[in-house]
């Protein structure tokens, strides 16, 4: 968790892309998946991207998969979010 931690700090204030994806760290096709693109903030240990009150997320380090520096659009942390099913 320390080294996605020194990742994300390194790229506060910077354009990134946050994704989540139900297939991993894919993110072309036709599948359930979300990127929003914006300026990475951090806030006592959380990180937000917000583009405005209806477009925004906010993740932990704990919530980081992969920090992508090698995508064509810029940078892309891929988060995992563990939604519990509904009974």
């Amino acid at each position: 968790m320390k080294e996605e931690r020194k990742e994300v700090e390194e790229l506060v204030g910077k354009k990134v892309t946050v994704a989540v994806s139900t297939q991993g760290i894919v993110r072309n096709g036709f599948h359930t998946q979300m990127s929003i693109e914006g300026t990475l903030e951090e806030n006592d240990g959380m990180y937000r991207v917000l583009r405005d009150n209806c477009t925004f997320t906010y993740f932990t380090p704990k919530d980081v998969l992969l920090v992508n520096p090698l995508v064509s659009t810029g940078v892309v942390i891929h988060i995992i979010i563990d939604t519990p099913k509904e009974e």
